[in-house]
């Protein structure tokens, strides 16, 4: 059993610990764009300070030039702290090219605080505009999101077919971002593993358990050729003259 348990942690751990994803800094890119064609996924960090900067307006366009590619994210760490009902620090995510685009749906006006929930929220094109602000009373850790692209559909042969009916890069498959949106990305990959551990972990009980049953037959062996000896019990007799009697 305790074989078992082994292989299937070593198997886990191998399957759901892959390359990371490219980390960017929406700090460092403000103004500007990033282009998700050949990448798959990122990972995106207000800032790699502690803290935002005070009086920042930073805008970010990620997209993507793949036909009928859409966006799904989820914040990993949200934290903008403000004391003026999101009107000092606070982040809004549209759905589109521009700040005039509508809300990504679920995620709607300024948004701010020290949680966002585990939700995966989706937009309906091939364009995510973010846009932050902050005031001058509070900083904070800002945000860390993973943004993954997706179609849905036929999915290609260098793709992954999720349980949601979504098309992810294959490569993305079990990197522990759940980048297919409903945490089915492992399921296949696991069960592998699984079988893998419980047949590696069969062959070598019935390994062990030959060699202890050929030690044992050994054993025994050795024993008969020995024999069994009885031990000699010497009485004796009273009477005329004297004598023993030799019993086994």
């Amino acid at each position: 059993m305790k074989i078992l348990v082994v292989m299937f942690l070593v198997s886990s751990h191998w399957c759901t610990n892959v390359s990371a994803l490219p980390k960017y800094y929406m700090d460092e890119q403000c103004g500007g764009s990033l282009d998700l064609t050949d990448m798959g996924s990122i990972r995106l960090k207000l800032t790699s300070s502690h803290v935002f900067q005070p009086s920042m307006e930073c805008t970010l366009l990620i997209t993507t030039s793949k036909y009928n590619e859409q966006f799904m994210l989820f914040f990993r760490k949200f934290d903008v702290e403000d004391g003026a009902d999101c009107q000092s620090n606070w982040l809004e995510v549209h759905d589109g090219s521009s700040v005039n685009s509508p809300y990504v749906a679920g995620l709607i006006g300024n948004l701010c605080g020290r949680s966002i929930g585990n939700a995966v929220w989706v937009t309906t094109g091939s364009n995510l505009f973010l846009y932050f602000q902050s005031g001058t009373q509070y900083q904070s850790m800002g945000f860390d999101m993973v943004i993954t692209q997706f179609h849905t559909g036929k999915c290609n042969t260098s793709e992954y077919s999720c349980g949601n009916g979504r098309c992810i890069c294959d490569g993305l498959v079990c990197n522990g971002y759940n980048p297919c949106g409903d945490e089915s990305d492992c399921i296949g990959v696991l069960a592998a593993a699984v079988i893998v551990g419980i047949v590696f972990g069969s062959l070598i009980c019935c390994i062990g358990l030959t060699c202890l049953t050929i030690v044992c037959c050994a054993r025994r062996r050795r024993r008969s050729k020995r024999g069994i000896y009885q031990p000699v019990i010497v009485t004796q007799t009273t009477g005329y003259g004297t004598g023993y009697n030799y019993t086994t």
